[in-house]
């Protein structure tokens, strides 16, 4: 019985068409799942994972007025597993190329569902297993045809850009070993790091700056000179490490 319970996966569903909401958490309690919360619109389900702990998994139509998948999966593709979930097979690769956990189309079959959500228990179950990484103080970047080791220390912030990771200090960039800002968070644990968006990652002692955008935004000006424009989530995270929410 432990083991079952330990098994079970909590959820969160979004979809705009209120049968297919109904369907899809239906499909989701008979395989087992705990479906946390449901959604019509992306808007909502972005301000619930602000306010409230990571599920498991998101569920999400790619279709949706507020937020659509794809934009919910760019946001949040590194923090939880994400399914795209439509009736057109055309998003499918743009799916992938964002890296989504699966990519589910309708109708929903049982089968299928299943499928998923043994990869994203297989996904829990590698980084449980995963062997804890020593706190680096320095980490090695492209120099040249050779390696060089930087000190964390002087890095402002972390950079995505065409599938490389760029470590940032004293204004210039150098090329890491890494493909996404989630190896840097899983490879310097002891640092402390805010996301501003899914391509910029700060340290917050390099803040010098904020600056008031739209719907909740902020323009974030670091110690090097550079402006990078946060999303609301991001420029929430920053604002709660820096004390001033």
């Amino acid at each position: 019985m432990k083991e079952a319970e330990d098994s079970k996966l909590r959820v969160v569903i979004a979809d705009d068409e209120p049968l297919a909401l109904l369907r899809l958490s239906r499909c989701l309690e008979q395989s087992g799942c705990e479906v946390a919360a449901k959604f019509q619109d992306g808007q909502s389900l972005v301000a619930w994972l602000q306010d409230h702990p990571y599920p498991d998994a998101l569920f999400v139509d790619v279709k949706m007025p507020g937020a659509t998948g794809l934009e919910i999966l760019a946001e949040f593709q590194d923090r939880l597993p994400v399914v795209l979930v439509t009736s057109g097979s055309e998003f499918a690769v743009p799916a992938f190329d964002f890296a989504a956990t699966d990519f589910l189309l309708k109708p929903i079959t049982t089968e299928r569902l299943q499928k998923s959500l043994d990869r994203i228990r297989n996904l829990a179950s590698g980084q449980k297993k995963a062997k804890p990484t020593p706190n680096l103080s320095k980490i090695p970047v492209v120099a040249g045809k050779g390696t060089v080791l930087l000190e964390v220390g002087k890095i402002s912030h972390f950079e995505l850009e065409d599938g490389l990771v760029w470590a940032c200090a004293s204004g210039s960039r150098f090329q890491t070993k890494w493909r996404s800002l989630a190896q840097v968070e899983t490879a310097l644990p002891k640092v402390t790091m805010v996301r501003l968006n899914r391509n910029v990652m700060v340290r917050p002692e390099a803040v010098r700056g904020l600056r008031v955008l739209h719907f909740g935004r902020r323009m974030i000006l670091l110690s090097d000179g550079k402006e990078y424009a946060a999303s609301r989530h991001g420029s929430q995270a920053l604002e709660a490490v820096l004390g001033l929410d």
